[in-house]
């Protein structure tokens, strides 16, 4: 027998004499994102080529999911207890965190207490719209606007050296170096003419620049993990909930597709199946995570674990670090702005690219998401993600923002989150 749809449980309660009370939960948060402010080792990017600004930051609709570390992908068996001692959460690589939104937190009156804790049948009248009347009811929706602007103090930093090396003529005197430009900017170049010379040769280039101002260019993902992840909480991710379909996928290695057919993401890439197979000496035909991985004891990153024989460097390496495939050098801007992204392993709900500053015309950007759930729940807990009657889809969302001025000048972004869960109950 099919499950009562939405329309035909509403009117076994309206029978009954249930009436359906709307919780509506507002969400709001506010920040400023700059480039390379990564908030710590353990979220700055590791594949990437961070010489020059990069904006990287990411936020989730409700909490972190957790993500399997290097020893492997998928690559036992027989899944036990002690496999899962050291997951890493899914921020691992990706910038700075802005933070788990709690999008499907909702209290239930019958948790909170209240004037309605001692009634069968609470009324709508004696519940407050920020919480649930019952433990049993409906997730509806969650509706989330977001807007980025870029702050009008955004400092602009110097060219760098080389760009402007070729303007001034520098054979005769004053002849500076490159030492001599970066005490320039620092206020601490004593030589009168050097400086002169060198704020000559400025002069040229701002007025020789194509734009004259920054190019800011950034790339907003909003995605989850096609299947369930595993939640380190809660009893949910049992054994057999694990061998019958969680992900134990880590987008920090694969969200991206790399430019000769692996996964790739900020913090190393997944080998592949049919592409690496003189990697393992075993011949395990599952993939490996290669790169760096977090180690919990040593709070540091260390090197992959991709099991090789003493005589199969692999690609010319003898360790997991250093793992890239033979034809992809460390990932610049311009990869982050066009590779595409994995999405054998991610559902992907926006990937848009797009550009702020005056010489775009444009000062801001704004989209809006819509998260339509309607999927039955059935728990007193805040947390709805608690209940086992939720479907088996993956609730986890993560967006991750990417930002550069391709140049020497940092990137800088306001950032305003406003959303509102919808969970019908009564």
């Amino acid at each position: 027998m099919a499950p009562f749809n939405t329309n035909q449980v509403k009117y076994i309660q309206a029978v009954a004499g249930r009436q359906q009370h709307t919780s509506l939960c507002a969400i709001n948060q506010n920040g400023l994102i700059k480039s390379n402010d990564y908030g710590g080792l353990w979220t700055q990017p590791h594949t990437f080529d961070t010489t020059d600004p990069l904006l990287l930051a990411t936020f989730f609709l409700h909490e972190k999911a957790h993500g399997w570390d290097a020893r492997g992908v998928h690559n036992n068996d027989i899944l036990e207890s002690t496999d899962f001692t050291q997951l890493n959460t899914t921020d691992l690589g990706f910038g700075d965190n802005l933070g788990e939104l709690r999008a499907l937190d909702v209290p239930c009156i019958g948790e909170t207490g209240g004037n309605a804790g001692d009634q069968d049948r609470p009324d709508d009248e004696w519940v407050p719209s920020t919480v649930r009347a019952t433990p049993d009811g409906f997730l509806k929706s969650f509706n989330m606007k977001l807007r980025l602007t870029l702050p009008s103090n955004v400092p602009v930093a110097h060219p760098d050296f080389n760009d402007i090396s070729g303007i001034s003529d520098r054979t005769g005197p004053p002849v500076y170096n490159a030492t001599d430009y970066e005490n320039f900017w620092r206020g601490s170049l004593a030589d009168d003419k050097k400086a002169k010379a060198i704020q000559a040769a400025l002069d040229i280039f701002g007025p020789s620049h194509p734009m004259h101002t920054p190019h800011y260019e950034f790339r907003l993902i909003m995605f989850r993990n096609r299947l369930p992840t595993y939640r380190n909480s809660g009893s949910s991710n049992s054994l057999d909930a694990i061998r019958n379909g969680v992900s134990l996928l880590n987008p920090g290695y694969d969200l991206f597709m790399g430019q000769t057919g692996r996964p790739r993401g900020p913090i190393g890439y997944r080998t592949s199946v049919n592409l690496d197979k003189d990697l393992d000496p075993t011949g395990s035909p599952a993939p490996y995570y290669s790169g760096k991985r977090w180690s919990g004891d040593a709070a540091d990153f260390v090197d992959g674990n991709i099991p090789q024989a003493g005589g199969d460097a692999g690609h010319g390496h003898s360790n997991g670090a250093e793992l890239f495939p033979d034809g992809e050098a460390i990932l610049t801007h311009r990869d982050l702005m066009t590779m595409p992204l994995n999405k054998n392993d991610y559902v992907v709900m926006r990937d848009v690219r797009f550009f702020l500053g005056q010489s775009q015309g444009k000062s801001h950007y704004e989209d809006v998401f819509d998260f339509d759930f309607n999927d039955m729940i059935n728990t007193a807990d805040t947390d709805l993600l608690s209940s086992d009657t939720l479907s088996d889809k993956n609730y986890r969302w993560q967006c991750v923002i990417l930002g550069t001025s391709n140049g020497k000048d940092p990137v800088h972004l306001n950032y305003e989150i406003r959303g509102t869960t919808c969970v019908q109950s009564g």
